[in-house]
Order: structure tokens, then C-alpha cells, then sequence
């Protein structure tokens, strides 16, 4: 399996019409392919709103997405309200399991870790045997090795029913959440805090 995440930057105040849009016209894509998630930034100056599609391999993503272009309804008219996007695919660790439609949340969180290129593989390998570990207790939606988009990383999605529960579970997994003490410094890390849109399979 492959991940395509897309993240789109748009104005607060314009993420309702945008999810609005959206939504209607992925009953229509969801024939398709299906929407593993779709969130929005709760903790980030301006709003963006992410969405994760799974596919087999790259022939599947490129065949399904020229499927969808030629239905009239795909895609929405959501082009007006986006300021910057931005697409990464992930390959995700071989313990991942393809996230199924489930009310896991609804407070989302990911994380990404950039490394310089000479210590990516040694990060993998340490976040990999982490986020395993961590797994055994929280809900993991997704995580693995960015290809492409900002290729040095990796990313991580998690989701908890409240706030207080992503607090105790951090506490719990400590440098599994962080950093594992064997892995490289990453060079940045950012974090966003995520709330499902009413469409959205993972809730």
C-alpha cells in the first residue's frame, strides 16, 4: 500500500464552504476510491485541511484519479478558497494495517519527523520499533516514510476519544511519542492537532 497525503491551506473562515463542497462531491469520488481520512488543523494560525487516500501502488493512484477527473462532480469547486497545497506520498512501516472506517477520535494528531538524508535510515528503523510498541495501546491511523513531498521524514497519525487521553498516552508511550533514545536528532518536527470533517470515514 501506498498513502497520499494532501494538505490544502485555507482561510479559517472558508474551511466550512470548503468541507461543504468537498463532501458533496466525494459521494461521487468515493466510486472510485475511498477517503481513508479527512481532517482540519485545530491549533495552526491559519486552518488547512488534510486528507489521506490509500491505493495499492502509483498505477492504481494514477488510474483511479483520471477515473475520477472525467465524472462531472470531481473535482469539487473548492480551488478558490486554497492558498498553498502541498502532496506526499508515504510508504507506510510493514506493521501498519489499512485504516477501516471506525470512530477512533475525534481529536487526530500528526507528527512529522525531517532528518538529514544520512540519518533517515537509522530513524526509521528506531520510530518503527516505537511506534509499534505504541501501538499495542493507542489507535494508530498511519505512519511510515515520506517518498515523496518532503522525501527526509516520517510521519505519524494518531487518534484519541479526548484531549486528556492524547495527554496520558504520550505520558505513557514517553520517548515512543517524542523520540526514541536510539533514534537521530531530527532536524524539525512539527505537529498539528486535527478534528474530523462529518464526512470523513475515521471519526
Amino acid at each position: 500500500m501506498i498513502y497520499e497525503i494532501r494538505s490544502y491551506q485555507v482561510d479559517s473562515e472558508n474551511v466550512p464552504e470548503f468541507e461543504r463542497r468537498f463532501g458533496t462531491g466525494y459521494v461521487d469520488r468515493a466510486e472510485f476510491s475511498s477517503l481513508a481520512g479527512f481532517w482540519r488543523t485545530t491549533d495552526q494560525p491559519q486552518s488547512e485541511v488534510i486528507h489521506v487516500w490509500p491505493y495499492r501502488d502509483q498505477a492504481e493512484r494514477t488510474e483511479r484519479r483520471a477515473l475520477a477527473a472525467r465524472h462531472p462532480n470531481w473535482p469539487p469547486a473548492t480551488g478558490e478558497f486554497v492558498d498553498r497545497m502541498m502532496v506526499e506520498l508515504v510508504i507506510p512501516f510493514d506493521f501498519v494495517e489499512e485504516p477501516a472506517p471506525a470512530a477512533v477520535g475525534p481529536v487526530f494528531e500528526i507528527r512529522y519527523d525531517y532528518f538529514k538524508v544520512a540519518d533517515l535510515r537509522a530513524a526509521g528503523e528506531a520510530w518503527s520499533k516505537a511506534i509499534r510498541e505504541r501501538s499495542k495501546h493507542d489507535s494508530l491511523v498511519l505512519a511510515g516514510r515520506l517518498e515523496f513531498g518532503q522525501t527526509n521524514g516520517i510521519v505519524q497519525i494518531w487518534a484519541h476519544p479526548d484531549e486528556e487521553h492524547r495527554a496520558r498516552a504520550v505520558a505513557v508511550a514517553g520517548a515512543g511519542a517524542t523520540r526514541p533514545a536510539d533514534c537521530p536528532a531530527p532536524l524539525s518536527t512539527l505537529v498539528k492537532r486535527l478534528a474530523p470533517a462529518e464526512f470523513s470515514p475515521l471519526q
